[in-house]
């Protein structure tokens, strides 16, 4: 078994300097993650605001990047929002590490000893060698020469113009002025147009299907060019035949509209009625309310006898005029006394035998004087007061006495 051992020294600078300020019990310890350290070395000064608060310890290589450890003075706070850069202090080469807080931010919370400060908020400033390089590459063949002569041309085209370029660059500064104005439209004019390409991006497919469909439309619109012509020119005299009649009988159009005016007012105050009259005649021969209690779905069954032969339509439809049966007596009219105790007797009358006339009347001819109610149920309102007695007719007229009242067969 064989066993082996090594050391190695990496110079004095791996060694803490005695003094360093951020040594010793108590000082706090950072980790910074860093892209690119440079000419950096261990000991080398940590600095806020110019002011130096701690020293640069141990550096490791992690990964493609730099894990510098730094030391800081226990009494320091070190922002939580803190950024770290490495810099150059002075031309001969020193570099050091500074933290500081974003451009334009102020320093938020402390940050906790042992924490890391990541690679995303840590940088480096130009060194004085890639200064130098950049400058020789500017002026070896450059560019210099042709900036010179660009600022020569520059000068040539202004010579002279010096009032038209002034004037310009008022115009300019009042154009500048009026978009920072608008500033608030323009950004919510983009928002605007941001919602809209996001609307277009959803309906994308539909989109596309509506291109591919429309080339096919406008061959169509094409094809069919002289028939829209046509239609449009004949459109065309149509309109002038109109606007022509319209004219020469503008005046009767405004008495007839003028004339309807009272006809149209009552349509108006009988709208209601009108509409109940409109609505039974969908319904005729019931009404809304049987319909809605009787059709409980798409239809209804209906049993219905009708009597259609000519003695049942003379003793009932045509009674009272010159096809009716003329030994039947007649229904009183609404206003005569009789008619408040008239009923046609729907459970009994069907069934009766034609009305037989008193003997001597005239057929067809109701007797005179108050007449006593038919046989039989009476509907309606009970009968008023009889009028006043008069005197009997002759009994050589054959005319029923006075009270007395028509006598049905078999009732």
């Amino acid at each position: 078994m064989l066993t082996m051992t090594g050391c190695a020294f990496h110079g004095l600078n791996s060694l803490p300097l005695p003094g360093a300020v951020g040594r010793g019990p108590g000082a706090n310890i950072y980790h910074v993650e860093i892209p690119n350290v440079g000419t950096m070395e261990s000991n080398s000064p940590v600095m806020i605001d110019d002011v130096v608060v701690g020293s640069v310890g141990e550096m490791r290589v992690q990964g493609w990047h730099a894990d510098v450890e730094i030391s800081v003075k226990r009494d320091v706070v070190v922002p939580a929002n803190v950024v770290a850069s490495v810099g150059q202090t002075s031309l001969l080469g020193s570099m050091h590490l500074e933290l500081n807080t974003p451009l334009g931010q102020p320093g938020t919370g402390r940050l906790q000893p042992g924490a890391t400060i990541p690679l995303a908020r840590s940088s480096a400033y130009p060194s004085t060698e890639q200064t130098l390089a950049s400058l020789a590459a500017v002026v070896n063949g450059g560019g210099l020469g042709q900036i010179g002569e660009v600022i020569h041309n520059f000068t040539a085209a202004l010579s002279g113009r010096e009032g038209a370029v002034r004037d310009l660059l008022t115009r300019l500064d009042t154009f500048v002025g009026t978009l920072d104005q608008q500033r608030d439209n323009i950004v919510a004019s983009i928002q605007a147009l941001n919602r809209l390409s996001a609307t277009f991006a959803g309906q994308r497919d539909v989109l596309t299907q509506a291109l591919r469909k429309v080339p096919p439309a406008l061959d169509v619109l094409s094809r069919e060019r002289p028939r829209l012509t046509a239609a449009l020119d004949h459109l065309r005299v149509f309109s002038n035949t109109a606007t022509g009649l319209i004219n020469d009988t503008q005046a009767d159009l405004v008495k007839n509209l003028k004339n309807l005016e009272p006809t149209l007012r009552a349509l108006a105050d009988v709208g209601p009625e009108l509409n109940a009259a409109i609505a039974y005649a969908t319904v005729f021969p019931f009404t809304q309310d049987f319909v809605d209690r009787a059709v409980r779905g798409d239809y209804f069954n209906l049993h219905v006898q009708l009597d259609l032969t000519i003695p049942r339509l003379k003793r009932g439809l045509l009674l009272g005029t010159h096809w009716g049966q003329l030994d039947m007596p007649e229904p009183p009219a609404p206003g005569e006394p009789y008619y408040l105790n008239y009923t046609l007797d729907p459970l009994h009358n069907p069934v009766r035998p034609p009305w037989v006339a008193a003997p001597g009347a005239e057929p067809g001819v109701p007797p005179a004087g108050p007449q006593a109610p038919p046989p039989g149920p009476v509907f309606g309102p009970p009968p008023g007061p009889a009028p006043a007695e008069t005197s009997p007719p002759p009994t050589d007229q054959g005319a029923p006495p006075p009270g007395s009242a028509p006598t049905e067969a078999g009732g």
